[in-house]
């Protein structure tokens, strides 16, 4: 008997979970539900509950829509925050026990607010509130239940199975708190953006233009398509003198062969078959009829078209865009007015919805968030003419010195002079 032991079998790689999904995009007309009798635990967030994650299958695949959302993101986040408080301080740079910087967590939270409309973030503390942590949650994976006080939090709702899932999180809404299996005190604070009769949650604000975002992603899909087939012309190719059923048989297993070396585009044409006329009578040609290809124009201005509406759903601006078919777009004079615009009508009021809504839910953990700011920054530099040389010198990362002479002259100063020796010479 051989002593080789039998070893055992490997065991099988996991499966992740494949979601394949096309967006329906569909909402109620509102989410506050007057008949609770079907309802199960929690509120669903489209009428099939999929709708953050059709939102993130189109950010994913749009790339001028994904490039908006990644420009307003890196605009409202700017050059991160800063506090000269040392307890406000100290929490910007560990916010938490992951050792994530607060920047990279408001990053995540302002892209999820952009994204679904709506962003959550855990808050995790003490009875004697001797500290708080901040955590981002995915909003893909928060719901909210139907008693308005609790924030549900699954992995995949398509795999949800009730109120006995063990997956199923039930964390207290802000301003109420909830005991965690760990001892401390959690809560969910959520910032939506608003909709009128929506209570539960927010609504994105490029939602009204959506069909323009899917539009966007169709085109995009049709010119892959295109560039896959060769650019080949669908049509028909009508082939004489095949007087049997089986020569066409033949013919066709002969075809068969060449298509993996005509590629997709083999299969983009009809083949005709025709019989002799009448015996001796000298067979036509074979020929290719191809099909109108006249509406590839219209599908060129629908994709432009799409594209350039995707700015105006965003509320957006096109030269703080990383859109490389905008002319002029790279004119610093338009670049800066149009960051002073999204700064005033855009940037500023998300920062400051961010900005009370952390220092409302930190102060009840005993943090006062004093001295909070964002550190904004246009994508280009203008020198005031009206500032010092020393000021100039300061904002630029320079050394200076305010007490030099050459440094305590006036940009306008120095821009005259230069003028006026150039007119002497």
């Amino acid at each position: 008997m051989s002593s080789k032991k039998i070893q055992p079998a490997p065991s099988p790689r996991p499966r992740f979970y494949e979601f394949s999904y096309n967006p329906v995009l569909d909402l109620f007309d509102t989410d506050y539900l007057l008949d609770r009798t079907n309802v199960t635990v929690f509120v669903p967030f489209g009428d099939d509950n999929a709708l953050p994650r059709q939102l993130i299958k189109l950010a994913r695949e749009v790339p001028v829509h994904r490039a908006i959302l990644n420009s307003k993101t890196n605009y409202i986040l700017g050059q991160g925050v800063k506090s000269s408080d040392p307890a406000t301080s100290d929490f910007l740079d560990k916010p938490n026990n992951q050792k994530e910087l607060f920047s990279v967590t408001l990053k995540k939270l302002c892209f999820d607010y952009l994204t679904f409309g709506n962003c959550y973030y855990e808050i995790v503390t003490n009875k004697q509130k001797s500290f708080v942590f901040l955590y981002h949650q995915d909003a893909t994976h928060v719901r909210r239940h139907f008693d308005g006080r609790q924030a549900l939090i699954h992995p995949n709702w398509d795999l949800f199975r009730g109120n006995g899932d063990m997956n199923l999180k039930a964390i207290s809404l802000f301003p109420e708190f909830s005991a965690g299996d760990d001892g401390l005190l959690h809560s969910i604070v959520q910032i939506k953006d608003y909709e009128p009769e929506f209570v539960f949650y927010g609504i994105p604000s490029y939602f009204a233009g959506i069909r323009n975002v899917i539009i966007s992603g169709l085109t995009n899909i049709w010119n892959q398509t295109r560039l896959e087939k060769s650019f080949a012309s669908p049509g028909m190719l009508v082939i004489p003198g095949v007087n049997s059923e089986a020569d066409a048989a033949a013919l066709d297993a002969v075809m068969s062969t060449y298509k993996g070396a005509l590629g997709s585009a083999s299969g983009e044409f009809i083949m005709q078959y025709r019989a002799d006329a009448a015996p001796g009578v000298t067979p036509g040609e074979v020929k290719f009829v191809p099909f109108n290809r006249d509406n590839e124009a219209h599908w060129l201005d629908l994709h432009t078209q799409s594209e350039l509406s995707l700015i105006t759903i965003h509320n957006w601006f096109p030269s703080l865009t990383p859109y490389s078919d905008m002319k002029s777009s790279f004119e610093s004079g338009r670049i800066l007015n149009e960051y002073e615009v999204a700064m005033a009508t855009v940037i500023k009021p998300i920062q400051e919805t961010f900005h009370q809504s952390l220092q409302t839910s930190l102060a009840s953990c005993g943090l006062q968030l004093k001295d909070f700011e964002f550190i904004n920054s246009p994508p280009i530099s203008r020198i005031n003419p009206m500032n010092f040389v020393w000021e100039v010198r300061r904002d630029s990362g320079l050394e200076f010195d305010k007490n030099d002479p050459a440094q305590n002259i006036l940009v306008l100063q120095l821009q005259n002079s230069f003028s006026s020796e150039n007119r002497k010479s």
